[in-house]
């Protein structure tokens, strides 16, 4: 081995011990729209992403109220943030003919475009304190909330198929189902209620009957408020799709983005009256 492949072997090993593991961490995915307050916490430091910046695994994302962000991976699939949601990317990778990725939803909503992965190991799945969702090539959201003293994790599928778990209070699986599209699944602890997806605010509400009442009303204004979102989500697409040209993506995943932007900016009218819980510091923007 010559003197210099010497030096440069011992550099790049002192650089590994004296930076942390974090800067070496590989990118997974870019943002491609961030609207009002995101927090991007990387390593126990917060930053304030903007378009074009990298999104790692185990990081960390919170939206505050009237706030989304739309990140899009390395396979081409889109997450599309809702306000004052926490979700965080546990794991994401595609090596060879095999994919994995795996996110936790702690509160809040997300819209996610996941494209077909053929052939090899397929892995794509978000996780909630209630539930696993496990999807192939699937155009899906998945909500979790409060009814009353319930929990309840909320995912509708738009198209494809999709798998849900309900999950004890101990994380053990209680019960599996599937949905196609055009199917809702409201799961608690306590089990799986599948229904057309328009029923989605019914089935909501009649899981929280045990801790409260007047639910069902509160997921009808949802519904009506969402309805009548459509045309700000809309905008938000364009916006989105603009961000994402300038950012070099290509037009077949500016147009995915742009439409689960929409479906984030429409759930802004859907999700008012909650408190945000988003940090209110300044942090730097990330870099």
């Amino acid at each position: 081995m010559s003197k210099r492949m010497k030096i440069v072997i011992a550099f790049v090993l002192i650089m590994q011990m004296v930076i942390p593991y974090p800067v070496y961490a590989a990118t997974v995915g870019r943002f491609t729209s961030v609207v009002g307050n995101v927090i991007l916490t990387r390593d126990g430091k917060d930053y304030k992403p903007v378009v074009n910046s990298a999104v790692k695994e185990k990081d960390i994302l919170v939206t505050g109220a009237n706030s989304s962000a739309v990140m899009t991976f390395i396979d081409d699939s889109t997450i599309a943030l809702s306000p004052k949601t926490r979700m965080q990317v546990r794991e994401f990778g595609v090596e060879g003919k095999a994919r994995k990725g795996i996110f936790s939803l702690s509160i809040g909503k997300l819209v996610a475009n996941v494209t077909k992965f053929i052939g090899g190991k397929n892995k794509f799945e978000v996780h909630s304190p209630t539930a696993v969702c496990g999807v192939r090539g699937t155009f899906f959201g998945v909500e979790v909330a409060m009814a009353g003293t319930v929990m309840t994790t909320t995912a509708t599928c738009t198209t494809g198929a999709l798998s849900v778990s309900a999950l004890s209070a101990t994380g053990a699986i209680m019960a599996t189902s599937g949905i196609v599209a055009g199917q809702t699944a409201v799961i608690t602890s306590t089990g799986i209620t599948v229904g057309a997806a328009g029923a989605a605010a019914g089935a909501g509400a009649a899981a929280g009957t045990a801790g409260t009442t007047g639910a069902a009303g509160t997921g009808a204004a949802a519904g009506t408020a969402g309805a009548g979102a459509g045309a700000a989500g809309a905008g938000a697409a364009g916006a989105a799709a603009g961000a994402g040209a300038a950012a070099g993506i290509g037009a077949g995943t500016i147009a995915a983005a742009a439409v689960v932007a929409a479906a984030a900016v429409a759930a802004v009218v859907a999700t008012t009256g909650t408190t945000d819980s988003t940090p209110t510091h300044t942090t730097p923007a990330h870099p």
